[in-house]
């Protein structure tokens, strides 16, 4: 059977419908045996799933990904097999939470003020003690009828200039480069194409100074990408002789696969083989 695996998913830490050890043994339901949980601005749920992974055989790689400052689109990163207990991590990725909060409570503000019946009691019972965040407040408003589903809610409301949109507080690509690196992991650029950056010979420039500026790796593998985007993005990771990661970015409600990129392609086990190899390399100068 060939092994599957998923480098980027979310659980109820940040905006996840399961809880770690659920996503785990969901996992495990569709013959996934290595995982990367990489909660958003978070590490709050890897203790759980490292012990709850070991119990059941499964390899879970402790992951994080962070929010970026980006004109036009969305520019995530993600840190692979970091140190989850490391002390700066712990306290950038605390902070992010509290404004976090501070956030979702706004956007329910603005969202009262615009006409919308929807509370903050609603937004804490839909997250069921999960951290509370954009996908508990579209839920919500899908529950109510103000949206057909969650891909129209986030083009209709909580973005720049719609119903609810608050200002998200980020960190900075070479604070976040540094606490990954500091961590012990690597930095992996998550579905580039959400940056919109329009044509691939932008694309190729702007990777090529974050690879100067100390970026390790593309997740080139992205149920975000079409099949075009997906060669493109290999080549541009040859290219600059950079690795190449791969995740689902599996929520539970997004319509997104657990172990899947595109057209229901499963990621290709031998990039995991391809990240150890090259964490060693770098371990050794």
């Amino acid at each position: 059977m060939q092994k599957k695996i998923d480098l980027h998913v979310h659980s109820k830490a940040s905006d996840g419908l399961y809880s770690p050890s659920e996503l785990i043994d969901y996992a495990i339901s569709r013959n996934i045996s290595v995982l990367g949980l990489c909660d958003h601005d978070t590490v709050a749920g890897v203790p759980e799933a490292v012990k709850y992974a070991g119990k059941k055989n499964m390899e879970l790689i402790p992951g994080v990904e962070f929010s970026l400052n980006c004109s036009g689109g969305s520019f995530h990163l993600v840190g692979l097999f970091i140190d989850h207990q490391n002390k700066r991590m712990l306290e950038i990725t605390e902070k992010l939470k509290e404004s976090r909060m501070g956030r979702v409570e706004k956007m329910v503000e603005s969202l009262v003020s615009d006409g919308y019946e929807i509370s903050l009691e609603d937004i804490i019972n839909e997250a069921k003690g999960a951290a509370l965040g954009k996908p508990h407040i579209a839920r919500i408003l899908v529950r109510k009828g103000y949206a057909k589903d969650m891909f129209i809610v986030f083009k209709t409301f909580m973005c720049h200039g719609k119903p609810g949109y608050v200002k998200r507080e980020r960190i900075s690509f070479e604070e976040a480069v540094s606490v990954i690196k500091e961590s012990g992991g690597i930095s992996i650029l998550a579905h580039p194409i959400s940056l919109n950056l329009k044509t691939f010979k932008k694309y190729e420039s702007f990777i090529d100074d974050l690879k100067e500026r100390g970026l390790d790796g593309i997740e080139a593998y992205s149920s975000m990408h079409s099949m075009k985007e997906v060669s493109e993005f290999l080549r541009i990771a040859d290219k600059f002789n950079m690795i190449v990661s791969g995740g689902s970015d599996f929520h539970g409600d997004k319509g997104k696969v657990l172990g899947v990129y595109t057209d229901g392609n499963y990621i290709p086990a031998q990039i995991l083989e391809n990240i150890k190899s090259y964490i060693s390399e770098v371990s050794r100068k």
